[in-house]
Order: structure tokens, then sequence, then C-alpha cells
């Protein structure tokens, strides 16, 4: 145990020299380093100070200094602290015994021994232990680490140290540039260090970045006391020279640089410190596209636009920019002052959204953050202005019949509407009474389109004294600011009042007649005109020039005769529809104006336009044959009976007039005379609103009661009469006007004088002004009621007169009529007496003689009938044009019957005279039917025979021709001869006109259509009329045989077919409602047809036009509509 314990003592006193040792080395090392580190660095800072050496002999330098250094540290330091760390296991036990016995003499090889016994096996234990503990107890008593001395063992080594320190610290002292520039270029060692100049190198460019493919400007500058005259450039081993631009300032430019650049500057052998070029590429744009989602309301699809900035879009659109550029790190958008940052979608792409709504430039900057560059492009941005929707409006108001407004006008847009519709407002005495919109369609997609409406006002003015205000508004669609509204001018619409109608019908009615008065004037010189012509033509076997211009001026003044009756025409149903909307006018009075307009179109209808053509055609082919010389003068006689029309249509329509105003001046004394009586009631209510006590106690209060109130109410009263007074004088001026019309009537009326009832009248209103100015109530009451009376006296006396004017004058033309219908009745049975005369002699029998003068004699009777007849037709409306040709027709063939008889042709003139038998029966029966109207229109004024009339069934039109085959049938098979088989042949052909001329009216009313109609049930209306007319002149012509009555009875049939197929349409229109558009169109003035059909055609145009264009296209559009309107409004 002894002997353990020992060895240990001496392995724990082993260990602690160890420690000891090893610290020892690393204080030696740390001496070694610091003095090697000095060493090297006064070495090195003086050899680069002295030589000032190149980058490359200084990393040699610097490379051998460290790894010497790196090597020092590792050896002297590294290792000895590795092996303390590890507790001195490099050094052994026995190396530590031996160095500890050297030092130690007295301990020698004892503490090896020691060690070594230590080691033996246990079989020798006994000796050994006591050989160790003999060798410990001589050496316990020494301390190992006495052996090493750090101070003493490292104190030869401090000089290394201090020597070189001292001599760094005097060189610091007095040289510092050797040790601190030299040290720092050996640190610097892949640094360039020039050589100190007398002069500076100094680069005058803010930094050296360059763009790539770009040229760089190198501008430099020389300082110094002494300044050499060149400088050089070193790049890539190129030395180039400077610029010089002044005395100390250089520039070189590099062009087209791609890659960085290293150089330096020389001048004068000095160097300049090495400087580098960075190149970057420019930020600029690869590609950009821009989408553009225009707002749905205008219709337009999403629009993509590449590689181009500016825009033109309307507003609310929403663009998209989607931008690629490599060298970009980031993308600012700047517009109005505000700015925003793309989004980076990856490394070379980047996005941004923005709702545009104003006009503006916007710009774009491209930033390269490494190369601190930003590069700015600039675009505009248009933005289109959703417009207000432009309206016109062009109405015409219904002038005739005040019932309806025509509404037209042109609506347009940018993009579209939403709504349209008038707007009216009825005012009354300055209150609205109604207010109101009617939609308008419209197509909401068209942004030019026009638009028409028939708007019918009839309700809404009920009264003179309502204005209807009306205007035409328009939105239209805009999606981003809300509809936007537009309004047409205001335009006012107000019945006229009695008055301003009165004169707009007399100045309509004066028109029509210096109208009329004009075409007689034009008529009349185209007649003489016509003259003159057959005198050419007897003379001249051609016509020269200035005949074919006569001939073109009869043509031209036939023209426009036609005009002027057809505008005639239109201005009398305008009259009678103004009378009748406003007047009420008398039945009577309607009636002559639908027979007066009745025979203005029977006259348009009735130009024969084949002799027109017939001539035109001859003239051209210059044929001045005997052909053309009858056609001229069948023209003449044309133009003889246009020019007897004329004329009765002037007496008929002066005479219409006549009766119209006679009839308002007597509605107007009724009128005046209930004014008249008013005024004198209110004067004496007044005088009477006191109790009669009072007016009976005292006369003068009875005095100051007959009196006015106040001067402002008999100022009041006395206007008030005066106005009545004014109106009495109009009316007597109207009367006077009426009796110089009549006068100029080729027969005027019989008039009653009422001039004594006038100055009654007049006397009362004067003394009913004179009480009023002489403050008397009662007096001017008493003679205001006179006067009343008087004016009552007045209208009876004219409505009497008016009333038996009609009637004699009804009665006179019935019995001329009557008269002129036995004349003809009695010619035309002499006419067929002398025919069978005629038959029975020879032309050289004696009595040729005498029967020819009896054919002159008859031909100077049918003068007077024709005259008679002339003279009747201008006072009877119910006469038809036609009479004139019938009237032709029998004295053109009595005249060629007397020329025929001359020539002792018999044949030839018995066939004329057959001519004009006919022409006489056919007037015959046409004058006996006007005859039987006026009878009943003279039953109808007298009030008799209607009542019992009333309530018989008429029969049908088949009934009636049923019965006249019967007749027929029933005289074929008695006698066929003599005077009374004559009468009843002509009472047959009379009922048989009378149901043609009921079936002429049927076709009239049932027009093209029923005619149609009618054709696909047996036999139109026309065909069946002119079998009838074929009958008529059979029986007129006495030819009664079986062929007649099959064509009768055919003609049954076909009007039973018509009976039936017009009460199936009439079920069916009964069933059918009727269409607004077909109502309205019905109701629309003539002045409007082709108002309308113009608008409709170019409304149905417009709606054609694609609406799909950009929004710029769509303003070029726009544009052009509006130069459109500005030049329609030019030429308007």
């Amino acid at each position: 145990m002894k002997q353990n314990s020992n060895i240990a003592e001496i392995l724990k006193k082993l260990q602690a020299y160890k420690r000891k040792y090893y610290l020892n080395k690393i204080v030696k090392g740390l001496i070694y380093n610091v003095a090697f580190f000095l060493f090297v660095l006064l070495i090195s800072s003086w050899l680069e100070y002295q030589f000032q050496m190149n980058s490359s002999a200084r990393t040699v330098i610097f490379t051998v200094a460290s790894i010497s250094i790196f090597y020092f540290l590792i050896k002297y330091i590294a290792f000895p602290v590795f092996h303390l760390l590890q507790n001195g296991q490099h050094l052994s036990d026995k190396e530590a015994a031996k160095q500890i016995g050297n030092f130690f003499p007295e301990i020698s090889d004892k503490l090896l021994n020691i060690i070594q016994l230590n080691e033996l096996t246990t079989r020798e234990n006994s000796l050994i232990s006591a050989s160790i503990n003999q060798k410990y107890e001589k050496i316990s008593v020494l301390d190992f680490r006495d052996s090493i001395s750090i101070k003493n063992a490292n104190a030869g080594y401090v000089p290394y140290v201090v020597v070189p320190s001292l001599i760094i610290a005097l060189i610091l002292m007095f040289a510092p540039n050797m040790i601190t520039e030299g040290s720092y270029r050996i640190i610097k060692f892949n640094e360039e260090f020039i050589p100190t100049a007398p002069f500076t190198f100094s680069i005058e460019n803010e930094d050296l970045k360059g763009f790539k493919g770009e040229n760089f400007s190198l501008k430099a500058k020389l300082e110094g006391n002494e300044l050499p005259n060149e400088l050089f450039i070193n790049k890539e081993g190129i030395k180039q020279k400077l610029e010089k631009i002044s005395a100390n300032e250089y520039q070189f430019v590099i062009k087209n640089i791609q890659n960085k650049l290293n150089f330096r500057l020389e001048a004068a052998g000095f160097y300049s410190e090495n400087y580098q070029i960075m190149v970057y590429e420019k930020p600029k744009v690869q590609d950009m596209n821009i989408t553009l989602d225009y707002p749905d309301y205008i219709g337009t699809k999403t629009e993509r636009i590449s590689n181009s900035g500016n825009l033109i879009v309307p507003e609310g659109t929403q663009a998209t920019w989607l931008i690629k550029s490599n060298s970009s790190d980031q993308i600012s958008f700047t517009i109005l002052e505000n700015s925003s940052l793309f989004e980076k979608i990856n490394s070379n792409t980047f996005n941004l959204s923005k709702t545009i709504s104003k006009s503006s430039n916007y710009q774009l900057r491209l930033n390269n953050i490494e190369a601190n560059y930003n590069q700015n492009i600039n675009y505009s941005i248009e933005v289109i202005k959703d417009k207000y929707p432009e309206i016109t409006l062009n109405p015409i108001n219904d002038s005739t019949y005040y019932r309806q407004v025509a509404l037209a006008g042109e609506i347009s847009d940018d993009y579209g509407f939403s709504q349209l519709r008038i707007v009216y407002n009825t005012i009354k005495n300055g209150q609205s009474i109604e207010k109101g919109s009617i939609p308008l369609p419209l197509d909401k997609k068209v942004p030019n389109q026009k638009y028409f409406k028939l708007w019918q006002v009839d309700s809404l003015l009920q009264d003179s004294d309502a204005t209807l205000e009306y205007y035409v508004q328009v939105a239209d669609n805009d999606g981003v600011n809300g509809a936007k509204y537009s309004n047409s001018n205001v335009y006012s619409f107000k019945l006229p009042d009695e008055k301003a109608i009165e004169e707009e019908i007399k100045n309509t009615s004066q028109s029509a007649e210096n109208q009329l008065d004009k075409s007689i004037e034009s008529t009349l010189k185209a007649n003489r005109q016509l003259e003159e012509l057959e005198e050419i033509l007897k003379t001249k076997r051609n016509l020269d020039w200035e005949d074919k211009k006569l001939i073109e001026e009869i043509f031209q003044k036939r023209e426009n005769r036609r005009q002027d009756l057809e505008r005639i025409k239109n201005e009398l149903a305008k009259n009678r529809a103004k009378r009748d909307r406003f007047n009420k006018q008398d039945s009577q009075l309607e009636e002559k104006s639908k027979q007066l307009e009745s025979l203005m179109e029977e006259m348009l209808q009735d130009e024969n336009e084949e002799l027109m053509d017939k001539i035109k055609s001859l003239l051209e082919e210059q044929n001045e044959s005997d052909q053309f010389r009858e056609s001229v003068e069948d023209l003449k006689k044309q133009e003889k009976n246009k020019l007897k029309e004329m004329e009765r249509l002037m007496e008929l329509f002066k005479r219409m007039e006549i009766q119209y105003d006679m009839k308002q001046v007597g509605e107007k004394f009724k009128e005046l005379e209930k004014e008249q009586k008013a005024l004198a009631e209110e004067n004496k209510a007044e005088q009477n609103s006191s109790p009669p006590e009072q007016n009976n106690e005292d006369p003068e209060k009875e005095s100051i009661n007959n009196k006015f109130d106040s001067e402002k109410e008999q100022q009041e009263a006395l206007q008030k009469q005066k106005e009545v007074t004014e109106d009495f004088k109009d009316l007597q001026e109207d009367l006077r006007e009426i009796e110089e019309r009549n006068q100029s009537l080729k027969q005027p009326n019989q008039l009653q004088d009422t001039k004594e009832q006038e100055s009654e009248i007049d006397l009362s209103q004067q003394n009913s002004l004179q009480e009023i100015q002489e403050n008397n109530k009662s007096g001017a009451s008493q003679k205001q009621q006179k006067s009343a009376e008087e004016m009552k006296k007045m209208s009876e006396m004219l409505s009497s007169m008016e009333m038996s004017m009609e009637m004699e004058a009804l009665q006179e033309n019935i019995d001329d009529l009557r008269n002129i219908v036995d004349n003809l009745l009695k010619l035309s049975f002499r006419q067929e007496q002398l025919m069978t005369n005629f038959r029975e002699v020879n032309p050289s029998d004696p009595r040729f003689i005498s029967l020819s003068e009896k054919q002159l004699a008859m031909q100077d009777d049918a003068k007077i009938i024709e005259d008679s007849l002339s003279a009747l037709a201008e006072r009877v409306f119910q006469l038809k044009n036609f009479i004139n040709k019938e009237l032709d027709q029998m004295n053109g063939s009595m005249k060629a019957s007397i020329k025929a008889l001359t020539e002792r042709e018999t044949g030839k003139a018995i066939g004329e005279q057959q001519f004009a038998m006919t022409a006489m029966n056919n007037l015959a029966l046409m004058l006996d039917d006007v005859l039987e109207q006026m009878q009943m229109q003279m039953q109808s004024s007298m009030g008799m025979g209607q009542q019992s009339q009333g309530n018989q069934q008429t029969p049908s039109m088949s009934e009636m021709q049923k019965s006249l085959n019967q007749k027929t049938q029933q005289l074929s098979e008695g006698q066929k001869q003599g005077r009374q088989f004559s009468e009843k042949l002509g009472e047959l052909a009379a009922e048989q006109a009378k149901i043609r001329k009921m079936m002429e009216e049927l076709q009239k009313q049932m027009g093209k259509d029923g005619q149609e109609q009618g054709q696909e049930n047996g036999g139109s209306a026309g065909d069946i009329t002119k079998e009838m007319e074929k009958i008529e002149e059979e029986l007129v012509n006495k030819r009664i045989n079986q062929q007649l009555i099959e064509r009768q009875q055919k003609i049954v049939t076909h009007l039973l077919e018509s009976e039936k197929a017009r009460e199936e349409q009439e079920e069916k229109d009964e069933r059918k409602a009727e269409t607004a558009t077909e109502y309205e169109r019905k109701r629309i003035p003539n002045a409007f047809e082709e108002y309308i059909k113009e608008k409709e055609k170019e409304i149905e145009q417009l709606r054609n036009v694609p609406p799909n264009f950009t929004p710029y296209y769509k303003n070029e559009i726009n544009k052009y509509y509006n130069r459109l309107k500005s030049k329609e409004n030019l030429i308007r």
C-alpha cells in the first residue's frame, strides 16, 4: 500500500512538470511569433516602400509572409496548446524523468528507475517495491516544476521582440509612411498603387456606369502645379489618347460598350488607380399588351392592344397592362399625380389594372435599382365621355281636325338608349290640369334612329282655352354615371278660337275660289288656242316649231288644271272637316260639300289620257293626218265640256258658301242676342238688389240706386256694350258681303231686305250706350233688353229667309228638272217616230225633205233643253258631270244625222238618230234619278214621309233584280209594239239603271278588296255593272229576247253570291279587332301620308345598320351623322 501511494505521488509531480513544460513552450512560441511578425512587417514594409512593387510582387510577399506566420503559429503556439490541453500525453514519463534528472544532479536517473521499476510484473513485486520506496525517499523532497523557469528560459528570446519593436517605433516616429503605406499596399496586394506623381488624376463622371450598346463618355481631369500635355487610357492592354477639351480636362468616348471595362489613366509615366466601368442593360419594354374591358352597356367585346400605349377608350373602361421587361426591377404607373406600382408576376413580367374615367397623360417609369436608372415612357389616354343624347323634334299639328299631332324626329347617342317618351302638360288659365307621359317605341341598341308617332290629343284638348305643351324626352343607357336625359324643344298645341276658325275657313274658301277662277281662265285660253290650232290644221299640211309649241302649251295647261283641281278638292275637304269639327255643320250643307268634291273627283278622273297620248304619239311621229285632226277636234270638244263643268263648279261653290255664311250669320245673331240679354239681366239684377220698400220711401235714394256703384263698374258696363255693338257691326258687314256675293251669281237668290231690322237694332245699341254714359242703369237695362229682342227677331228672320229660300229654290229646281225630263222624253219619242218614218221613205220621196226639216227642228229643241239643263246644273249639286257627255253625244249625233240627210245617206242618218235617241234616253234616266233624289230631299226638309218609311225593310239588290227579271219576262210574252210598249221598256231601263247605280255605290264603298273578293265569288262588281249597262242599252233599243233574260238571270246569281260573301266578310270583321296602327292610319290627314311613309322607310334603313363597332369608330360615325344633320338643317 505504501508503494502505491509513493508511485502516485511521483506521477502527480510528473504531470505538473509536463503542464509547465508546455506552458513554457507556449510563451516561447509567442515570443517567436511576435518577433517573426515584426521582422516580416519591417522587411516587407521597407521593401514595398523602397521599391513600390507591382501587384504580383506584393502578392508573392504577402503570400510568403502569411504562410510563414501561419506556420509559426501552428508550430509554436497551436501544437503546445493542443498538448497542454491533452495533459502532456505527447511527452512521456520517461522523457520527463530524463529532463528532470538532467536538471537535478541528486536525482540523476533515480526517477527514471522508479518509473521503469513500476512497469515490472508482480512476480518481482516485493523487491521492486523496496527499491522504489528507497529511491522515493531520496527524491520526495524535490518539486519537479522547479527544473523549469519560464522567465529564465525565455529571457534570451526577448531581444528578438524588443529590437524590431524599437526599430519599428523609431520608424513610426520619423518615417511612418514606410510602415503604414508599405504594410497597407502589402495587405492590398490585389490593388494597383501608383507612384506618387506631381499631379493628381480625377474622374469627372458621377459614376462609372454605362448601358449595353450605348456610347460611354469618360471625362477626366488633371490637377497640380505641373501638368502633362497628354493623357492616355489603358484598357485591356490597349493604350489610347484622350481628347483634350481644355487645359486640364480630357474626354474619351467608348463606343458601343458591351461588357464591364477595367482601365487606368496614364500621363508622364505616372498611372492612376485602376477603374472599372460597370455595364448594365437599359430598362426597356420588350412587350406590352393592354386588355380593355369596356363597360357592359356599350355592347363591345373585350379588346387587346399590343405594343401601343396611347388609348382612346370610353369612360369606365377597365384597362389591364401586362408588360415584359428583363432589365427592370420595378415599374410604376403615374397618372394625374397619383402613382401605383405594377405587380411583379415573375422575373420579367409586370401587371396593373386601372379603371379609366378621365383623359390624361400617363407615365410608365421602368426602374433598375442596381444601375440606379429610371426609364420614363409617356403615353396619353383620351377618354370618350358618354355624351348626352341628342334629340330633334319636328311636330306637325293637325290643322284640319285638330285631333292629332304627327311627331317625327331623330335621336342619336354614342351607345344606345334606355327610354323615349312624350311628356305633356295641359294648362288652362295658367294652371296645370293634367300631366303625363307616353312611352314611344325604339330600338335601344341602335345609336342613330328616327322615330314617328301619330299622337291623338283630342282627349287632352276639350276646351279652346286649354293649351297642350309637350316635348319628347330621351334617356341614354349610361351604365357608368347613370342615364342622362335630353329634351327636345317645347311645343304647344291649342284649339283655335271661333274667330280664328272662321278666318281659316274664309281664307281657304277664298283661296279655292281664286284657284278655280284661274283654272277657268286657263281653260278658256286653252279653248281659244285649240280653235287657233284647228284653223292652222285646215291651212297647213305640216306643223312648224311654233305650232308644236302651241300644242305643248295646251298640254301644260291641262296638267296645271288637273293639279289646281286636286288642290281645290283638298281645300274643300279641309273646310268641310273644320266645319264639321267646330261649327256643327248642317247635314244638307255637308252633303252639298261632299257632292261638290265628288264632282271635282269626276272631273279629275274624266281626263282622257288615251286621247292625249294619241295626240302626242302622232305629233312625235310627225303624222299630221286626218286622224290627228280628228283627235284635236275631239280634244276641243272635251275642253269645252271641261269649261262648262268648271263654270258650273264655280257657281255651285259660290251658292254653297253663301248658304253657309247665311247660316253662320244667323247663328251669330242668336249668340249675340244671348250676350245682349245677359248684359240687360246683369244691370237689372243690380238695380233690384235692394229691397222694394227702400226704393219707394225716398226718390233721391231711388235715383241713387239707378246709378252704377262706381266709375269702374260703369266703365266695365260701357266696354261690354261697346263689344256687343262692334260684333253687331261685324255681322252687318257680313250681311252686306253676302248680298254682294249673291248678286255676283248668274241666278241670284231672292234675299229678304233686313236693313230696317238692322236699323232698329243699331238704334237700341246706341241708346244703350247713351244710357250707360249718363249713368242710368235701369235705362241701360231696358234699352239692352229691347236690343236683345230686336236681335232675336233678326235671327228668326234670317232663319226663316234661309229656309224659305232653300225650299223655294228646291221646288223651282224640281219643277225645272221635271220639265226637262218631260221634254227629253218627248224629244226621244219624236226621234223614234222620225226614225220609223225615215225607214219608210226613199231619198227621192218629197216627204224626205219635210222629215229632214223636222230633224232640224228637233236639233233646235235639243239646244233649248241643253241650255235649260246647263242653267239648272249651276243650281243643283246632284247633277253629275256626265250630263255634258250625253248632251255632246246627243247634239253630235243629231248634227251628224242632218249631215247624212243632206247627202241623202238614209242608213247612216238613221244610225245617228238611233245614237241621239240613246243619249236622250240615258239623259232622261239619269235626270229622273236626280229628280227622285231631289223629291226625297224636299220631303226630308218638310219633315214628311220619313217615319212611315223608316220601319220598312229595304229590299236587297238581288230581290230588286229578280222583280225586274219577272217584269221583263212578262213584257217579252206580250205585245212588242206601240207607245205603251216603249214606255214600259223605258221604265224597265230606269229600274235597271237604279240597280246599277246602287251597285256602283257599293263598289265605291268596298274598294279594291271588295273587288278582289267579288272576283273570287263569281265576278267583280265592275263586271256586273257592265252587264247591267248592256241590258239597259238593249231595253232602250227594244231588243228583248231569250239571251237578254238569261243574262239577267246570271246577274241575279252573281248578286246572290256577292251578298253572301259580304255577309261572311262582315262576320269576320266583327270578330277581328281593328289594330291601333290601322285605326290611326285611317285618321291620318292626307298631308301626313307621304311624310309618314318616308319616315318609316328611313327608320327601317337605320335599323339595319350593324352597331358592333369599336368605341373609336362609333364616335366617328356619330360625328358623321352630326355633320349630315348640320347639312340638312342648312339646306332647310
